[in-house]
């Protein structure tokens, strides 16, 4: 099926993940695969992380990110603590935008 056709890793479903995120005061997610959680995900479970995160948190989260300039400046300099803006498009129903979003470290 078309649904099993992509393969990515990513975040577990299960709800000690979601509490964990919690538990460590992280104000958003953001990662380079496509949908942040493992795919394809179990609908057999009926559990999504993106259903904990965003109503439940109130959690944004990021997918498809390039990372990889800012994780070597990071590694490189040993300081891992930026401010990240994001400016997404401002789109009455919409659910998906580019970030526009910027490190500032």
């Amino acid at each position: 099926t078309d649904r099993d056709r992509l393969k990515a890793p990513g975040l577990g479903p299960a709800e000690e993940m979601a509490a964990w995120l919690w538990d460590h005061h992280l104000a958003a997610v953001a990662a380079d695969n496509p949908a942040l959680e493992v795919w394809p995900w179990g609908p057999e479970t009926g559990d999504f992380m993106h259903w904990r995160l965003i109503p439940l948190l109130g959690m944004p989260i990021g997918e498809l990110w390039e990372l990889d300039a800012l994780a070597a400046d990071c590694a490189e300099d040993g300081s891992y603590e930026f401010l990240l803006t994001s400016a997404p498009l401002n789109v009455p129903g919409g659910v998906g935008s580019p970030p526009n979003a910027m490190a500032i470290k």
